[in-house]
């Protein structure tokens, strides 16, 4: 049979070894284990075991049979049974057995079958029958006490089952003699690492996903595997799991339903999961100690209770069902006013009351109490509160914060903005200013901390200017820093002017700094001593590299603390080196905050900007290939979508750049451009140009120009933002929008701003170049400074377009290469072991290294082929002839497998050329 699975039991596999061949020494055996375990699988196995080795077996006690209310057990045909299998009404006397055929069996003729349960002449002789006797826990003490002796007597083997009774005297009795003369073995239900190769042993293949979902359902117990199993092998793959869901709770609804009416009020009480304890029984059930003590044995004892006293999860409807939702809900109010009488309530068990419709006012007191330490469970023990009869209203600010940390900004809304409406449209008579303030800026912080993550920045400093600093309290930092960050420093300034009022306690300190931080990058300080515009800039150079370590510091400090913010400190300190040309800082900034335990995706979608300004666009690649957009807020998303198409823009790829275009478009009319959006912004408004599709972009190209405008053009941000639009400018021959751009640089330059320096020299040297004027050393010098700030890709694209208008063919060759080496230095070593060139296996796929499968020479034509350059032309620039040119592309063509043109031209681009020309 497809049950009878025994490697899964080490224990039972010894026991029908022992059995396997006749013995003179009697074999004792108590097999122990809950319902379901397979003792009575087991025991058919020993009996066809015994039959097989000639001993007759008896399934009753002579003299005695089997209670009535226990349902015959099949047992294989027998031949000189010395009982009929039908049991007494119980309290009537067992009736007078029919006196066995103790004939010798017939001789069997050759080749016939031979007689069932026939034993060996020899081995009648020196043993009796065995006794194999199932659900001994169901015997009367005439039938114990007769087994014992015939244990005792040592003439027979004696294999027992039984369920593990503690409390029963006589079963321990039992169990003490078969110490004596035998082994007591225990079934237990199987691991969860055990049911594949049980599954394997029924004939069954199930993943082992599907194997862990069967565990966690059924606890391991052999009935609810083999239902569950059955159910998931004739299940289709995409409904396996619901089908094993309802296999195992119509497992659990047929065994519930033999379950005597008495134990059903225990097993609710199981429902909790607080442990059984008799005293407790006998307080909510009313019944005798003793009574009690049964009801745990037969509980514990059931398929249906954990080793933890917990009822299994598919069980508890169907008996509720059962019991009726008066009856069940009756028994767990009882169980809550025991426990709390008793001082012995717990977190979970309070909380599972609640959700099974309890309503108590002392238990909706302790919920509230309970998810204030409940960390990311707190909203469910705030809902469950609720259910239990507090009042919503009381503790929607709390339980708004909780959802907030969870991540669910649509909850922590719904309950913060009633509070908002309630407190601040209140006549100011009626209320307490000192009762309502706090609560008022609670509300604020949440909803401006959700607007915040979705993006709607310039939102969230309304509400902060409505609070105004003599409501905000304590949380004016955090209102300044939403106001800093929408571009408001006038209502930043006015916020921060009652920051002297409030002391800098530890719940505050990291929105100051924050704030500070924030204040140092857009306002440089006084110039007390006269030194003019010069100074100031200086001072505003030293202040933003201030604010950079102050914001790592205040992220690192951050990671215990537990008070939430509109806007974490490492996204700041991220955004703020990335736009200063320090991606390098702002990787190390990730690496210590992900070391501090600050996982999720947000820090996945700023590694991957950080990896892209500094050149690793493989490693940037791979992060956005593990990007789930549907689990980050809109303000993440859009740097998410800014990162993937950057990605496209650089690669060359036009078809991946206008998947990611059409991804990102719905986004624009969701968020507000700020501080933190200009980078993504300027990526997309690159993008939308390459495109043709601008308008789309404008408004918020436009608002970024507000934000800026606003703050009074600090270089901290600005800087970026402008050379996005002197690459907008020159992508589409526009001069005149230049000029804007450039003018704000070549002023941040001239007041001693080193970044804007960098960033004025290499446009201007662009815009010559453009005109073909290229000037080797200049190019080379800009070239440099580009690649220092971590502007890798636009210091090759500046290389490859002045060997494109050079004149001078050495020259040309020269800046090609000095392209090459800029994108190549910028690519980290590659670990694994490249293909040699000509091989199979060297057909390069993207991001493969090029100088791994084309040469030097090959690398120049490829290059120049990829501009569109005709042989002559190419031949030209490398001082060959137009057929050698001919000869080396036809070489490439070989050498990567290319089998056409534009295959050619995609391979190309796949291996890393060109993709500093686009």
């Amino acid at each position: 049979m497809a049950e009878a699975a025994f490697d899964t039991l080490p224990i039972a596999r010894e026991i029908l070894r022992e059995l396997e061949t006749a013995s003179a020494e009697p074999t004792v055996y108590l097999v122990r284990g809950r319902s379901g375990t397979g003792k009575s699988t087991l025991l058919a196995a020993i009996r066809a075991q015994l039959r097989a080795a000639g001993v007759p077996a008896r399934d009753t006690v002579s003299g005695h049979a089997r209670p009535a209310h226990t349902a015959p057990r099949p047992t294989p045909a027998r031949t000189g049974a010395s009982a009929p299998n039908r049991l007494p009404l119980p309290g009537r006397p067992a009736p007078r057995l029919p006196v066995p055929n103790r004939q010798p069996p017939p001789a069997r003729r050759p080749g016939s079958p031979a007689v069932v349960g026939a034993a060996r002449p020899q081995q009648v002789a020196q043993r009796e029958a065995a006794l194999v006797i199932d659900n001994a826990h169901t015997l009367g003490d005439a039938e114990l006490l007769a087994l014992c002796r015939a244990i005792d007597a040592g003439q027979r083997t004696v294999v027992i089952a039984a369920q593990p009774r503690p409390h029963d005297q006589r079963l321990r009795r039992l169990a003490d003699t078969v110490a004596r003369r035998g082994r007591v073995v225990e079934l237990r239900a199987l691991g969860a690492a055990e049911i594949v190769p049980f599954a394997r042993e029924l004939g069954m293949v199930v993943p082992r996903s599907v194997a862990k979902h069967i565990h966690q359902l059924t606890a391991g117990n052999r009935g609810g595997v083999v239902a569950a199993l059955t159910a998931a092998s004739s299940a289709r793959l995409d409904a396996g799991i619901a089908t094993v869901d309802a296999a195992v709770t119509e497992w659990a609804r047929s065994l519930l339903g033999a379950v005597e009416p008495d134990l059903l009020e225990t097993l609710a009480v199981a429902t909790t999961g607080t442990g059984l304890d008799s005293s407790e029984l006998v307080e909510v059930l009313g019944v005798p100690v003793g009574a009690a003590d049964a009801l745990i044995d037969r509980a514990r004892a059931s398929a249906l209770v954990t080793d933890a006293d917990l009822l299994l999860d598919p069980a508890i409807a169907p008996l509720r069902t059962l019991l009726g939702d008066r009856r069940f809900v009756a028994v767990q109010r009882r169980l809550l006013s025991a426990r709390l009488d008793a001082g012995l309530l717990r977190d979970h068990t309070a909380l599972l009351l609640a959700e099974s419709g309890v309503r108590d006012a002392r238990l909706a007191e302790f919920l509230c109490h309970a998810a204030e330490k409940a960390g990311a469970e707190a909203v469910r023990y705030y809902r469950a509160a609720v259910a239990a009869g507090a009042d919503p209203d009381g503790i929607a600010l709390p339980w708004a914060e909780a959802a907030l940390r969870a991540g669910d900004g649509e909850t922590a809304l719904r309950l913060a903005e009633p509070v908002l409406a309630r407190l601040g449209g209140a006549d100011p008579g009626a209320l307490d200013p000192a009762d309502a303030a706090p609560d008022l800026a609670t509300a604020v912080r949440i909803c401006a901390t959700v607007l915040v993550r979705r993006g709607r920045t310039a939102r969230a400093a309304q509400l902060y200017g409505w609070l105004g600093p003599h409501r905000a309290g304590a949380d004016w930092a955090t209102g300044a820093a939403v106001q800093y960050l929408a571009g408001d420093a006038a209502g930043a300034a006015t916020m921060s002017a009652s920051a002297r009022q409030w002391p800098p306690t530890e719940a505050n300190a990291h929105a100051r700094r924050i704030v500070e931080a924030l204040a140092r990058t857009v306002t440089p300080r006084p110039d007390p001593t006269g030194r003019g515009r010069m100074a100031l800039l200086e001072d505003g150079e030293a202040g933003t590299a201030a604010a950079v370590s102050g914001l790592i510091g205040v992220a690192h400090a951050a990671a215990a603390t537990e008070r939430l913010l509109p806007c974490a400190a490492t996204t700041i300190a991220t955004l703020l080196c990335l736009s200063i040309g320090e991606p390098r800082r702002a990787i190390d900034a990730l690496r210590r905050s992900e070391a501090d335990g600050n996982a999720g995706p947000q820090p996945a979608v700023l590694a991957a900007w950080a990896a892209m300004l500094g050149g690793d666009e493989r490693t940037a690649a791979d992060r956005v290939a593990a990007f789930d957009h549907a689990v980050l807020a809109p303000r993440d998303r859009l740097l998410a979508h800014g990162v993937t198409i950057g990605l496209a823009r650089r690669s060359g790829d036009h078809t991946a750049l206008t998947l990611a275009w059409e991804a990102a478009v719905p986004l624009f009319d969701e968020v507000d451009a700020d501080l933190l959006t200009l980078l993504p912004i300027g990526e997309l408004w690159l993008a939308g140009i390459r495109l043709r599709d601008e308008r789309r972009i404008a408004p918020l190209v436009a608002a970024g120009y507000g934000v800026l405008r606003r703050l009074g053009e600090p270089p901290a941000w600005a800087n970026a933002f402008h050379w996005y639009g002197v690459q907008a400018a020159l992508a589409q021959e526009r001069p005149d929008d230049l000029l804007p751009h450039a003018g704000q640089l070549r002023a941040a330059a001239e007041a001693g701003d080193r970044h804007a320096a960098v960033l004025a020299q290499a446009g201007r040297t662009w815009v010559l170049v453009l005109r073909g004027e290229v000037a080797a050393p200049e190019v080379e010098a800009a070239v440099a400074q580009l690649a220092a700030l971590g502007l890798t890709w636009d210091a090759a694209r500046l290389a490859s377009e002045a060997a494109l208008a050079a004149s001078d063919p050495a020259a040309a060759t020269a800046l090609l290469k000095l392209a090459r080496t800029v994108r190549s230095d910028a690519r980290p070593a590659d670990p694994a072991p490249r293909p040699r060139a000509g091989t199979p296996a060297a057909n390069p796929v993207a991001g493969a290294d090029p100088a791994a499968v084309l040469s030097e020479r090959e690398r120049e034509v490829a290059e120049l082929v990829l501009l569109g350059l005709t042989y002559r032309e190419i031949g030209a620039r490398l001082y060959i002839s137009a057929k050698t040119v001919e000869h080396h592309v036809a070489r490439i063509r070989r050498r990567i497998g290319a089998q056409s043109r534009s295959e050619l031209l995609s391979m190309l681009r796949a291996m890393g050329h060109g993709s500093l020309l686009v």
